[in-house]
């Protein structure tokens, strides 16, 4: 059976069952199949993350990790709410394929601006880390140039993908970033050990995204009139609820690579190497936001609720759950860690304490992430003039008692600036639903 084939899953189902039992086997073997991509999608990134751990040396994978830390940063600097604008914007004319183009190429005018800027901007910090950690001049342009094809095909891919998302194609979607994720991963064990160094395992990444994004413009292409000239009156709307996302988005962007950044200024290579490469696996909580963003999170946005307490109790509810899951997750590896250290490669051994830190901080960052999608989809936003500055202040709290030049201190932060954005989010919804009621 095809994946997005849902009227053959239908018609496997006894003629005797009724429309609304069809109806219901249809939307669970839909929303199966997406939580089953989706987490698909996830394994193959981790799984390429460890590759690229185990065949590049330990300097080779500091000059990685600072470069991957840099996409990650200006990606989200890159977009500052624009994706999330196009998509709010392409909702009310996702059925004209015109006017859905010309959102569409508002958004792409807008995050070209703001890629220009940030090249400008984050190119030289780049190369100085990469030649503070020991980076001859030759290597640390390479490194800095190798995460341009990854950075620009990814700006263009987030956007196109909103027009298959409003047609609900998300079958034919998810198999592009699946072959996608796919090739990613054949590319670096083909390459990398070969060739092992940094530049070249970010260069292989980028490839294989530039192939996906295509794909995506074709899909896309079908769906819009990618050629339409950006609208006039959607464009200034979209500058304005960029505006507005921006400060925390810059924010945001900055913190979520902060151990990378404190490790390459106050530590040596070695100890970004260990870093970049514990970060590896927290990447497997990934799996766990992935199956909740698609499975529960729209769940709980269109559930009736008679009163905010019933929300709040469904709301803690799931975070119990979610804390069980992930601090079984925890205890494992707490209790196995050279098993799990194995998977990184002999250079990463000794990492018993810090791969248990590691876990608990990606544990308490999932368990965040996941308290703020579940209050957003209920229409609860946390202002990041309450976030930003009681995050900052905590941070710099931590910075100035904390041994930044050690992995252990950086992974302390992660710890308790991820357990302090938690508690933000959940408390705030929880004070949100008792004022409702």
């Amino acid at each position: 059976m095809l994946p997005g084939n849902t009227s053959a899953a239908i018609a496997e189902v006894p003629a005797r069952v009724s429309a609304p039992q069809r109806s219901w086997w249809s939307g669970l073997h839909t929303l199966l199949f997406t939580a089953g991509a989706q987490s698909a999608i996830q394994l193959l990134a981790v799984a390429t993350g460890l590759a690229v751990v185990r065949l590049l040396s330990v300097r080779q994978y500091a000059y990685y990790t600072i470069a991957n830390a840099a996409l990650g940063t200006l990606t989200v600097l890159t977009d500052c709410g624009v994706t999330q604008s196009v998509l709010a914007l392409g909702g009310r004319v996702w059925q004209k394929s015109t006017a859905l183009g010309a959102v569409v190429a508002g958004g792409m005018r807008l995050r070209r601006r703001f890629t220009l800027l940030a090249v400008i901007v984050a190119m030289p910090a780049v190369l100085l880390q990469l030649r503070q950690q020991g980076a001859t001049l030759g290597e640390a342009l390479l490194v800095t140039v190798s995460i341009l094809p990854m950075l620009l095909s990814s700006i263009t891919g987030h956007l196109l993908e909103v027009v298959p998302r409003l047609h609900q194609r998300l079958a034919a979607l998810q198999r592009i970033q699946l072959w996608g994720a796919a090739l990613r991963f054949l590319s670096a064990v083909a390459l990398v050990p070969l060739f092992s160094f940094a530049w070249l395992a970010s260069l292989s990444a980028g490839l294989a995204q530039t192939w996906a994004t295509w794909r995506v413009r074709r899909l896309a292409g079908s769906l819009a009139d990618l050629d339409a000239s950006p609208d006039p009156r959607a464009s200034r709307e979209m500058a304005r609820l960029v505006a507005r996302a921006a400060p925390g988005a810059i924010y945001y962007a900055l913190a979520g690579q902060i151990t990378v950044w404190l490790i390459a200024l106050f530590g040596n290579t070695t100890a970004v190497a260990q870093v970049g490469a514990l970060g590896r696996l927290a990447m497997l909580y990934n799996v766990v936001t992935a199956a909740f963003t698609v499975m529960v999170v729209p769940r709980f946005a269109r559930a009736h609720f008679v009163h905010g307490s019933s929300a709040l109790g469904v709301y803690w509810r799931v975070q119990l759950a979610l804390l069980a899951l992930l601090g079984t997750i925890t205890a494992l590896v707490a209790a196995f860690p050279g098993a799990v250290l194995m998977l990184l490669g002999r250079d990463y051994l000794g990492l018993t304490h810090q791969v248990v830190l590691s876990a608990v901080a990606g544990a308490l960052g999932t368990l965040g992430g996941c308290a703020y999608a579940l209050a957003a989809a209920r229409g609860v936003i946390t202002s990041p003039w309450l976030a930003v500055p009681l995050a900052l202040s905590i941070q710099a709290g931590l910075i100035m008692t904390l041994p930044m030049s050690s992995v252990s201190g950086v992974l302390w932060l992660g710890v308790l600036s991820n357990l302090a954005f938690w508690l933000t989010y959940a408390l705030n919804f929880s004070f949100a639903s008792w004022r409702r009621g």
